[in-house]
């Protein structure tokens, strides 16, 4: 519940409080619709004629879903399914033993030498993204905010993978087909939903697979290119997903399976963009917590760039990036299908029964969190943080929790820190900004800002 209205409420659409609320036959955004009850309860029957469903928001058996029992409850043909011609065979979208042999492959990614080489590419792209910045503000244009922050984190992306700065061309090329994919995607849902079959999954056009064809071709030419001339090193992620292979049967990855690899890297920065532009815009409302940061980084790198060994000391920091993950998971709902009988809490689920874990509620639960719709960067330093954090999980959780988590949370901290420190980034259009839970959480139109520059 809100105890605090002195907090900075960030836009979020009310729960809905006129009779239970209704799924299907919506016209306008989805999370406007969501009854005031599914942010109270622990379990909610949201099940349809054709499918038993249940929404389950209490922590304990979202981690019997997610961490114990993940063999039993597997990813169902939820809205997730729709990212398949993108991102093929990849473990964010299959639950097959494949799929934990592939994680297995890709481990070596998260290691601590990997994160510091990653920690160089990413202060490399803020460098490159200020000259950038400047060159926008000596023009004094203004700018889609998202637009922007998906610039520097593709730079980021394309330099973990190949060790080489992203050229603007094909930066052009790769914003426009995943866009046009997820535009394509998007619509199709907002569609079925005003069909009144919000909950069912949809027919994917053609346009979106042909944009998903295009960006997949496209990785395949930049992934021929890079190993043709040889420019990326021993700890570029390419490297080690060629050389990596199977610890059960020492087979390495399939040519299509490095394409997805790659695809999912490149199209996730769209995620870690939208992070980004959901805290600037919080921080722009919010200037005592934007000089908290930089005060912070003051203290910790004196006048000089933050280094990786100082990146835990930055606590306030990513804390703020955490409460924006909070208040604004980029994947809303997840979805999960018993694969037999099961009793779960006190339900006694059948075989197909689907289970969905919304993010976007369980973050907003006012069970589980005190002023849960307000901005509280410090409730993470409080005694409770291990219970609060049991009902956190942007990267969704267990066998199948996103594999860049770790480095998520150093990469949006470390951008947060430096971008905070170096410019002013003022949201024209505040009063209109509004999210919208479709396939990922965006807002309703574009965040226009204008950016300037603190120091030279």
């Amino acid at each position: 519940m809100d105890t605090n209205n002195s907090l900075y409420r960030p836009p979020a659409p009310h729960p809905y409080t006129e009779g239970t609320g209704d799924f299907d036959g919506v016209e306008t955004n989805l999370l406007r619709h969501l009854p005031e009850e599914l942010y109270k309860a622990d379990i909610v029957d949201i099940s349809t004629a054709e499918q038993p469903n249940y929404l389950i928001n209490d922590p304990d058996l979202i981690s019997v879903i997610f961490e114990e029992k993940p063999e039993i409850f597997v990813k169902a043909e939820g809205m997730i399914e729709l990212l398949r011609p993108l991102l093929g065979d990849h473990p964010i979208v299959t639950s097959n033993n494949r799929c934990v042999d592939q994680r297995d492959m890709i481990r070596p990614i998260g290691t601590m030498r990997t994160q510091q080489v990653n920690f160089e590419h990413i202060q490399n792209s803020i460098n490159r993204f200020e000259d950038y910045c400047e060159e926008i503000q000596n023009e004094n244009r203004v700018i889609d905010l998202s637009l922007l922050l998906r610039r520097l984190n593709a730079d980021i992306a394309y330099r973990m993978l190949f060790s080489n700065e992203l050229p603007t061309d094909v930066f052009n090329e790769i914003n426009s087909h995943a866009r046009d994919f997820e535009k394509r995607i998007s619509q199709v849902i907002r569609e079925t939903a005003e069909q009144g079959v919000a909950w069912q999954l949809p027919k994917l056009p053609q346009t979106a697979m042909y944009a998903a064809q295009q960006l997949r071709y496209l990785v395949s030419m930049l992934i021929d290119g890079n190993i043709q001339h040889n420019s990326f090193s021993h700890h570029s992620f390419l490297h080690k997903f060629l050389i990596a292979r199977s610890p059960e049967t020492n087979i390495p990855f399939t040519r299509k399976q490095i394409v997805d690899h790659v695809t999912t890297i490149l199209n996730s920065q769209e995620l870690a963009a939208a992070a980004l532009m959901w805290a600037f815009f919080v921080l722009s409302q919010c200037p005592e917590a934007k000089q908290k940061i930089r005060e912070e980084v003051s203290k910790v790198g004196g006048q000089d760039d933050i280094q990786f060994e100082q990146l835990s000391r930055l606590r306030y920091t990513r804390n703020v990036f955490r409460e924006i993950l909070r208040l604004y998971p980029p994947i809303p709902h997840l979805t999960r299908r018993a694969s037999r009988p099961i009793k779960l809490g006190k339900l006694d689920l059948q075989e197909g029964a689907q289970i969905t874990v919304s993010p976007w509620i369980v973050h907003r639960h006012q069970q589980y969190w005190f002023n849960p719709d307000r901005f509280d960067p410090e409730r993470y330093m409080r005694k409770d943080q291990h219970i609060i954090m049991k009902s956190f999980l942007p990267f969704g959780r267990g066998l199948r929790m996103c594999t860049g988590a770790s480095s998520a949370i150093l990469q949006g901290t470390l951008i947060l820190a430096n971008l905070v420190t170096r410019f002013d980034i003022d949201i024209l259009n505040a009063d209109k900004v509004e999210p919208e839970g479709v396939l990922f959480l965006e807002p309703t139109r574009p965040i226009v800002c204008k950016v300037t520059p603190l120091r030279s």
